[in-house]
């Protein structure tokens, strides 16, 4: 029964009261399936008449005596007729029945017996053909009201949700759905609007379930599962437009009848022209928009030179215009673009629709199967200039209809968006060129600039953290003679002296090809540089890497990490390749300037420094310090070891005694060759009590552990500024030229004070 009780039965009551004899009292009535009156009115116009006060207001109970006829009508389902027990008054009563067989109400009348001269038996069974045009009637003005409230909407979605609500309120019965029709008048699922509301979100809309159904299958008007659910398909000048759905819930133990089916067959005629009205409207309004999107994408990336903004700004208006697609963008070049984007493969033993688009150059539309579920593919390749740069993907359900002018706006936008991207990557990359040459040229200066090994270090590492914006850099060297490779230099001071062993990723995978690497582990997996107990509480997602070569060998590595994940691009890579060979250069030259200077300073035979070094270094004591000692020691009958050993083993013996001497002396105390068997040692900074504790020491050493045996003799020399004033470098040597030739003098092997 459509509508509310009372509403259709005040329909009814027009043809019931026209059919009534006239100037004959009486009451129509109206129950509900329970017995209780819902409404009632009289029958004959501008006379009341209730006799023996008779009760027949809203709520009132009319189904209490079994002997009544509404209660045998609701039992039966029949008509039934009933005399009062004072024999003055004859009820009848009429039950109105859903499809099912079950009685929804009772239309009722009482009148008096001696004024009804005919059989209210039989004439209640003629109010069917009232009954129904009063149905007719209600559908008739119901479905106007509606149309009237439709031609107020200028847009499809607020009239078809207006339509779907309408429908349901009258119909009272489960939803009201609308779906989409392609132009071969099959659904296109993911465009609908339903009266459904989701109680959860474990449960799906019903009317996806049921469009999934008929999908693929033109649709046709229909009453579907036991009369559960009605299928209208809406169409204006042979144009498929939307279908409609009348659709109870699995809980619902209801059906729909022949009044419902006609009812939704009148509104779905009526609405078409509106339907159709709002659809062109609204197709009007998307060129509009579509061409108004085009240009200010056009304006918008034409003047963009951001890669990241030119990528966003495709993506977005793809997105808004194809809400129900997924888009995805797909690059053959790597970008350093928020926007996500995806490789494109040419590896899979099947092209795919996207591979197909790139290779050929132009758009391609196709299906797919994709976990199970059939789909629409579009791929349109981004054409630039000099090439194709990847291709712009949407993905739809199979049921999706794209137009040609669809398509080709599709096309447009790809091929606009193509020679877009190019220009913004050509921009970038000479931006990026010309920032790698600054870089370069910078650090080439400022390396040439200095020969000292730990300011080339510490350079090269506030260059790697400045350029990369990286949270770790380190500079190792390998230990000679090891596996092991030291860090030098580090953004973390306290790796600084930290060893890691050769056979450790990344150090093992740099030495098996010695060439610059980029480091990148799939999904979350750490890169691991536990080795270094300074890092523990670290933990890296990218790596770069870069040997430090040394006339071919590897002498080193440079490594830069970062806990992002792709943090780094191939830019980054190549560049920090460059780094690597200028550190690697500037490396070597000061490691040789250290030693031709150090070469310079040193006695080839006994590692000691020169007499000319001493000096220096002496002179600059007696500038800055207050006090200090100087040793000289002479190997004892040194010509008679050469002439009875050879000058081989005298060589040998300097060597020896050069070693204790620097065994038993301080970092600070300057050891050198005096000439021939003479040795030195200047103690800055040490009294004279201190400087003869050593001299005896090594004295002693000497005499016990040289082989040969030798001895040696030592003259010692202090000097204090206080006491002795200003003394100069020749007086200080003078001083322990004069007590060692004591020493010698008497017998040798000793230690004797100036």
């Amino acid at each position: 029964m459509l509508g509310k009780l009372e509403t259709v039965f005040s329909y009814m009551a027009h043809f019931m009261l026209l059919s009534w004899p006239e100037k004959r009292p009486g009451i129509l009535f109206l129950t509900d399936s329970a017995g209780k009156v819902v409404t009632n009115m009289e029958m004959q116009v501008g006379q009341s008449w209730n006799p023996n006060n008779l009760d027949f207001r809203a709520g009132s109970q009319l189904c209490t005596e079994t002997h009544s006829s509404v209660y045998h009508a609701l039992r039966t389902g029949e008509i039934a007729v009933h005399t009062s027990e004072d024999g003055e008054l004859v009820f009848g009563a009429f039950p109105l029945k859903e499809y099912d067989g079950r009685i929804r109400a009772v239309i009722g009348m009482v009148a008096p017996q001696q004024e009804i001269d005919f059989d209210l038996a039989s004439y209640m069974r003629g109010l069917e053909s009232l009954i129904r045009m009063g149905y007719d009637a209600y559908i008739q003005h119901a479905t106007t009201e509606i149309i009237m409230k439709l031609n107020r909407f200028d847009n499809t979605r607020d009239l078809l949700e207006g339509l779907i609500q309408q429908i349901a309120d009258v119909i009272q019965k489960g939803h009201c759905s609308a779906v989409k029709l392609s132009e071969t008048s099959m659904l296109i699922l993911p465009e609908f609007h339903t009266t459904e509301v989701l109680e959860g979100e474990d449960r799906p809309y019903q009317i996806t379930q049921l469009a999934a159904r008929f999908a693929g299958i033109p649709i046709t008007p229909s009453v579907e599962n036991d009369h559960r659910t009605v299928i209208l398909p809406i169409t204006c000048e042979g144009k498929p437009l939307y279908a409609l759905f009348l659709h109870l819930l699995p809980e619902d133990n209801l059906q729909y009848d022949e009044r419902d089916v006609a009812f939704l067959q009148e509104v779905g005629e009526k609405a078409s022209y509106a339907l159709w009205r709002t659809m062109v409207a609204d197709d009007l309004r998307r060129d509009a928009s579509k061409k108004d999107l085009l240009y200010q994408l056009m304006t918008k990336i034409q003047a963009s030179i951001d890669v990241n903004d030119v990528l966003h700004e495709i993506v977005s208006s793809i997105r808004y215009l194809y809400p129900h697609a997924s888009v995805d963008l797909f690059l053959t070049v790597e970008t350093n673009a928020t926007t996500p984007v995806k490789p494109l493969s040419f590896y899979d033993d099947e092209a795919s629709t996207s591979t197909r688009a790139y290779l050929e150059g132009s758009l391609v539309m196709d299906y797919e199967e994709r976990d199970g579920v059939k789909v629409a593919v579009l791929a349109a390749p981004l054409l630039g200039k000099q090439g194709i740069y990847g291709v712009l993907q949407l993905v739809t359900d199979w049921t999706v209809f794209l137009s040609p002018q669809e398509t080709e706006y599709i096309s447009i936008l790809a091929e606009t968006a193509g020679k877009a991207f190019e220009n913004a990557q050509l921009y970038q990359q000479s931006r990026n060129l010309i920032r790698e040459l600054r870089l370069i040229n910078e650090m080439a200066r400022q390396l040439n600039r200095s020969l000292n090994l730990q300011e080339i270090l510490d350079f090269v590492i506030e260059m790697l953290l400045e350029t990369f914006s990286t949270e770790f850099s380190a500079i190792l060297r390998k230990q000679p003679g090891t596996d092991l490779f030291e860090v030098i230099s580090s953004s973390l001071a306290e790796c600084q002296g930290r060893s890691i062993h050769a056979e450790v990723s990344p150090i093992s995978d740099i030495l098996s090809s010695k060439q610059a690497l980029l480091l990148v582990p799939p999904g979350s997996e750490p890169i691991s540089l536990s080795l270094l107990p300074c890092l523990s509480h670290m933990s890296f997602a990218s790596l770069m890497g870069v040997p430090l070569l040394v006339d071919g060998e590897l002498g080193g590595v440079l490594i830069v990490a970062d806990s992002r994940h792709h943090f780094f691009s191939f830019d980054d890579y190549k560049l920090l390749e460059i780094f690597g060979q200028h550190a690697s250069l500037a490396m070597t030259n000061a490691m040789l300037h250290t030693e031709v200077e150090r070469m310079v300073i040193t006695d080839n035979l006994t590692g000691l420094y020169t007499r000319r070094y001493l000096n220096q270094r002496v002179q600059a004591s007696l500038e800055k310090d207050s006090f200090g000692s100087l040793i000289l020691m002479d190997i004892d009958y040194f010509k008679k070891v050469n002439d009875t050993y050879g000058h081989q083993v005298g060589d040998e013996v300097l060597i020896q005694v050069a070693n204790l001497i620097k065994r038993h002396i301080r970092e600070s105390d300057i050891p050198a060759r005096w000439g021939g068997e003479e040795l030195a040692v200047y103690l800055p900074r040490v009294d004279k009590a201190t400087a003869h504790a050593i001299a005896e020491r090594i004295r002693t050493y000497v005499e016990k552990e040289t082989s040969p045996p030798v001895t040696i003799s030592c003259g010692l020399a202090k000097w204090h500024k206080e006491r002795t004033g200003e003394i100069s470098v020749e007086s200080l040597f003078y001083l322990a030229d004069i007590a060692l030739y004591e020493a010698k003098n008497k017998g040798r092997n000793q230690v004797i004070l100036a």
